[in-house]
């Protein structure tokens, strides 16, 4: 693992069709950041980035980076999860390096299905056994709860539902995008608060592994030769300058000394 910084880097996965875009719209503040739509079919096809800021429990400002992925168990036809883990493999790691420090799991509070409990093994699969430590549950929808259930209640009452949560850490939060105002802003706030409480009890560390470092080291790599790149060019350039001075302060002399000469 490693330390965390001024950022916070937050990945969005789940089931097409739960929510994600427009969960990390609410994070974003924003209603435009990621496009969103109640489809069954998947919208977002690539992993894609956006930024914005937040305020940590220290009551500091930090940039956040909210990622939305393709949704897996996609209804489009002929596309298997494994394209999709494939898919966000290929992408993830330079959007979100060096490191993450929060995976959202997105459920519908009115359409959880028994497979999507086993989104943690396809987020092990992409990103290691430790990124479980990593997971918070997102129960969108939070309007479809039966009159005066309780969020404890309807996990309860699915053995599935229960088992994903479980091996999140019991991490869960309920929310529905589709307010606005206050209500939205405290929910979002509560769950910036849950992600910084799980990266402090992670030792304030985000996830790492073996493919973020390799990128890290890369990128290092990369930098250290444009640096190195960009002192070889200033000192040809301060090289030519210095014998174009040297060539000019020559010709004076010897036009000084002509001069004087005759």
């Amino acid at each position: 693992m490693a330390t965390t910084e001024e950022e916070l880097r937050v990945v969005l996965l789940g089931k097409t069709g739960n929510g994600k875009s427009a969960t990390g719209n609410s994070l974003l503040h924003s209603r435009t950041a990621f496009f969103s739509t109640q489809s069954a079919q998947s919208i977002t096809k690539d992993c894609e980035a956006k930024s914005g800021t937040c305020t940590g429990i220290n009551g500091r400002q930090k940039r956040l980076v909210v990622v939305d992925t393709p949704g897996f168990f996609d209804t489009n036809e002929g596309i298997t999860n494994e394209q999709v883990q494939n898919k966000i493999a290929s992408q993830i790691f330079n959007m979100t390096s060096p490191g993450v420090h929060a995976f959202l799991i997105v459920v519908r509070v009115d359409r959880f299905t028994p497979e999507e409990k086993d989104t943690v093994d396809f987020i092990k699969k992409i990103f290691g056994a430790g990124a479980a430590k990593y997971c918070i549950v997102i129960l969108t929808r939070e309007d479809q709860l039966d009159d005066g259930q309780s969020i404890e209640e309807f996990i309860n009452s699915s053995r599935h539902l229960k088992e994903l949560v479980d091996l999140c850490g019991n991490r869960k939060l309920a929310i529905n995008n589709k307010i606005s105002g206050g209500i939205l802003e405290r929910k979002t706030k509560d769950l910036l608060q849950m992600i910084d409480r799980m990266v402090e009890n992670n030792n304030r560390t985000y996830y790492t592994n073996a493919e973020y470092q390799r990128i890290e080291r890369q990128r290092r790599e990369e930098q250290a030769r444009r640096e190195e790149e960009e002192r070889r060019k200033k000192k040809e350039y301060e090289d030519a300058l210095k014998a174009k001075v040297g060539y000019i302060h020559e010709k004076c002399i010897v036009f000084f000394l002509r001069e004087n000469m005759n």
